[in-house]
């Protein structure tokens, strides 16, 4: 026997669910009042027809990550290149992530050193000395910090530190150079040098600070040779090249020493030299030289007026008493 009436429901359901599979979120009962249309949005969300969540664009990220590496990179490029207001403005553009990792960190810790901001790149330096990666590096970067703050006995026990860990932080070398220079140790002082150059042959800061050592010390053509050493390294080195000036000036070679001045330094180096020859005792070479720097001077040279009137002063008084004016320290 054939039965028509369920055979019909049954054939009616299935088409009902191929209909419902079809466009999904159909109402179910044609029976029943619609629901409002915020309603059916609402259940939209909750039920299986949610719309699809934003997606990740793994390219842009990558892109992203990529540009924030050439920013440290580029900014590390220019601290070996002691371009440090560029790296600082490099480094300020980093995102807060990249900005908080040990590496960005740790530079922004020597650009600031280098910018003679010392207590702040001390507490970066020491923020980042727990990383192993950076920790003999951090703790040559506080030796250096405190140096500069005048600091030198903290500065020394550091930086014997940093070299104990790595005798090949040349720069720890050189600053340790400098803290024995400051207590007069000599010995040692030529020691950390010797090792400074051992671990960087070419390194013109370092025979900078040992022509600086023998100056300190009254060997005058030593450190000449230590200056010239240091500005064939890097003829660049203008602070190689005054002292270089101070050294030949000490030796009496005055005119030598004022060979190849620029104009805009010629004022400040006429002083300087008119200020050795004074201590030399050669008073008519210090008279002239301190005439010639008031003369080529754009605006008024308290320091060269300075001295002047210490020459006058001279005439009366014993050396000692008096006080000359260099150009690193003008009279107000």
């Amino acid at each position: 026997m054939i039965r028509i009436g369920p055979a019909s429901s049954k054939r009616g359901a299935n088409m009902s669910a191929k209909r419902k599979s079809s466009i999904g979120c159909e109402r179910r009962s044609r029976g029943r009042r619609p629901r409002p249309l915020w309603l059916f949005a609402a259940l939209l969300l909750l039920a299986g027809c949610a719309a699809p969540g934003p997606q990740v664009n793994e390219e842009a990220v990558r892109a992203a990550a990529q540009s924030q590496e050439a920013i440290l990179a580029a900014a590390e490029s220019d601290i070996a290149a002691r371009r440090f207001p560029l790296a600082f403005q490099r480094l300020t553009r980093l995102d807060s992530a990249t900005a908080e990792t040990a590496r960005a960190r740790y530079a922004m810790a020597e650009v600031l050193l280098g910018m003679d901001r010392p207590h702040e790149a001390l507490a970066r330096f020491e923020a980042v000395q727990s990383d192993p990666a950076y920790q003999t590096s951090a703790l040559q970067g506080m030796g250096l910090a405190r140096l500069a703050m005048g600091d030198a006995g903290q500065a020394t026990t550091q930086l014997d530190r940093a070299v104990a860990a790595d005798p090949g932080l040349w720069r720890a070398w050189a600053g340790l150079g400098r803290a024995h220079d400051q207590a007069k140790r000599w010995g040692d002082a030529a020691a950390a040098y010797e090792k400074g150059l051992t671990a960087n042959p070419d390194s013109p800061v370092i025979l900078n600070n040992l022509g600086m050592s023998l100056l300190l010390q009254h060997r005058y053509a030593e450190a000449a040779g230590a200056f010239e050493r240091a500005m064939a390294k890097d003829p660049t080195l203008e602070t190689a090249r005054a002292n270089l000036r101070i050294a030949l000036a000490w030796q009496g070679r005055y005119d030598e020493s004022l060979a190849g001045l620029q104009s805009s330094e010629r004022a400040d180096a006429l002083n300087n030299i008119g200020y050795v020859a004074m201590l030399r005792g050669d008073r008519q070479e210090a008279q002239r030289y301190f005439a010639q720097a008031m003369e080529v001077s754009p605006t008024y040279h308290h320091g060269a007026a300075a001295n002047l009137e210490t020459l006058k002063l001279l005439a009366r008084s014993k050396p000692a008493e008096i006080a000359p004016q260099t150009a690193d320290t003008p009279t107000p």
